[in-house]
């Protein structure tokens, strides 16, 4: 548990993070050229699919940006963003909250695991 504390492994997944915001640009931008762009970069997510993304993210707004670090999934939300003229710094926040979460998450589960395993000295 000692390791939870370690400010190296915390400026990591702070630094982890923020590289994963840099690349959910990518997919920012492609949604940014309209939904052809996205469904054509995107190939895993079908014209059904974006229209339900579409109409959930007129109905929750922003903060599903939230969902932005699930693979997949996350890329085509990023994209919707895009083509709903999200801000940036909007964007930028959600998507790091997003990203710190499923990080910090996966270093807790991974010290659990780690912490659960007789390891002889």
């Amino acid at each position: 548990m000692t390791g939870l504390i370690d400010s190296s492994m915390w400026t990591m997944v702070i630094i982890v993070s923020l590289l994963g915001v840099f690349t959910k640009l990518a997919y920012y931008n492609i949604g940014k050229r309209g939904k052809d762009s996205a469904l054509e970069h995107i190939p895993r997510v079908t014209p059904e699919q974006w229209e339900r993304l579409e109409v959930g993210y007129q109905k929750r707004g922003s903060v599903i940006l939230l969902l932005a670090s699930i693979p997949v999934v996350g890329s085509a939300i990023t994209a919707v963003a895009g083509a709903f003229e999200t801000g940036m710094a909007t964007f930028v926040i959600l998507v790091l909250i997003s990203n710190l979460i499923r990080n910090w998450l996966l270093v807790v589960v991974f010290g659990q695991t780690l912490a659960l395993l007789p390891i002889s000295g």
